[in-house]
């Protein structure tokens, strides 16, 4: 006898990234991953067919480590790093894949190859539809989050509702311009992502180091490799290096000029700080916030927490699940 939707307790969550692609299956009930596939390589320059397969492959490795059966689940959803045009189950432009996946059908493979209804979202936005579902945000109504890493990504809960746009494009934070004219990279100049991603902040180091500043930090560089990291800067900064904590307050300015902005245009009652750049914890969110609280609507911001992130590496597969919960179980 068929399972209906409604009694289908498990959902499927897929992260897949330029490297790596992984998948974990969720238990509605109890909000827990029951069984976490293998990490398995994307082939990102190997072609959309094997990319797919490689989804449908991680779906299948965590429904057997789970131990249940396929029709045991209600849906699979992916996290994808590009602009994803939800509706009709496409990447419009994904930079990590070969030939930067432009206007490619990624759902109905995968859907047709497992028989499961499959969904896609932008990472940053499954991210933050993650926190909002399972992390920092529970019993948040309006929420946004940004993800600090090799770039910067967004997303934005309005209403329980993830923002898309008109083409599933909205949500990206990391192109808000803070500094007209400033620091590029892969947007625009002058954007956030150009002036707080890792890069930006090992340069702005570096670049003090160059000018002769009295700092550590010279002597951690690994001159062979030019090994400096946001971890490294992290590390000195904690000591008491001067140098070292101002990187940390220059970039949490204009993230916070960022944030700023973005309570005067959405009111959110939450930020959600993600990324392997905010593990330097209250090094970059003390600025941000010191400097968001004094740049946003006064009426607007007090009524805004801006938190660490609480899921990790597990922000885009459990973005996945809630996608499929919101779309198909009945979850808000």
């Amino acid at each position: 006898m068929a399972i209906s939707a409604a009694e289908k307790p498990y959902v499927i969550g897929v992260d897949l990234g330029g490297t790596n692609v992984r998948a974990a299956v969720i238990k509605r009930e109890t909000e827990e991953v029951v069984g976490r596939g293998d990490n398995l390589p994307s082939y990102a320059m190997d072609g959309v067919a094997q990319t797919c397969a490689q989804i449908v492959l991680a779906a299948e490795n965590a429904i057997e480590k789970a131990g249940i059966s396929r029709d045991q689940v209600l849906g699979v959803g992916v996290a994808v790093p590009g602009h994803v045009k939800a509706k009709e189950g496409m990447v419009l432009w994904a930079p990590n894949f070969k030939d930067q996946w432009k206007g490619v059908q990624i759902a109905a493979p995968v859907q047709e190859a497992l028989g499961l209804p499959v969904f896609l979202g932008n990472d940053a936005n499954l991210a933050a539809l993650g926190e909002y579902a399972f992390g920092a945000g529970r019993g948040v109504r309006h929420l946004i989050m940004i993800t600090l890493g090799t770039g910067i990504g967004g997303g934005i809960i309005i209403d329980g509702k993830l923002l898309e746009g008109a083409d599933g494009g909205a949500g990206e934070v990391g192109h808000v311009i803070v500094n007209a004219g400033g620091r590029g990279g892969n947007t625009s100049f002058g954007a956030i992502e150009g002036e707080a991603q890792i890069s930006a902040i090992v340069e702005r180091a570096a670049r003090k180091i160059q000018e002769g500043r009295k700092t550590v930090l010279g002597t951690l560089v690994d001159y062979d490799r030019f090994m400096l990291t946001p971890a490294i800067i992290a590390q000195a900064a904690e000591a008491g290096d001067e140098v070292a904590i101002e990187v940390f307050e220059e970039t949490g300015y204009y993230l916070g000029v960022t944030l700023a902005s973005l309570i005067n245009l959405f009111n959110p009652q939450m930020i959600v700080i993600g990324g392997g750049v905010a593990q330097a914890g209250e090094l970059i969110l003390d600025p941000i916030r010191r400097t968001t609280y004094a740049c946003a609507i006064r009426s607007l911001s007090r009524s805004c927490t801006i938190v660490p992130a609480g899921l990790g590496d597990n922000a885009g597969i459990l973005g996945g699940a809630a996608l499929v919960l919101q779309l198909l179980g009945g979850a808000e």
